[in-house]
């Protein structure tokens, strides 16, 4: 299940993604055109762009059980 779309996270911008129950970081599959730092907080996640040149591609899915 996608729960981020293909969306463009332009240089040093974050991405919040709401936490909905146990969700957990193994819970999620994240792909990135370039590279990213990932953070955790009580009521959501965040990916932040960490690339240091350009803007990069993020999806985010949940894990299939």
């Amino acid at each position: 299940m996608e729960l981020v779309k293909q969306t463009t996270l332009p240089l040093g911008r974050m991405l919040f993604i709401p936490r909905d129950g146990n969700l957990t970081r193994d819970d999620l599959e994240i792909e990135a055109s370039g590279s990213y730092q990932f953070l955790e907080k009580p009521d959501c996640f965040i990916i932040k762009n960490d690339d240091c040149c350009r803007s990069i591609l993020v999806t985010v899915r949940k894990k299939e059980k």
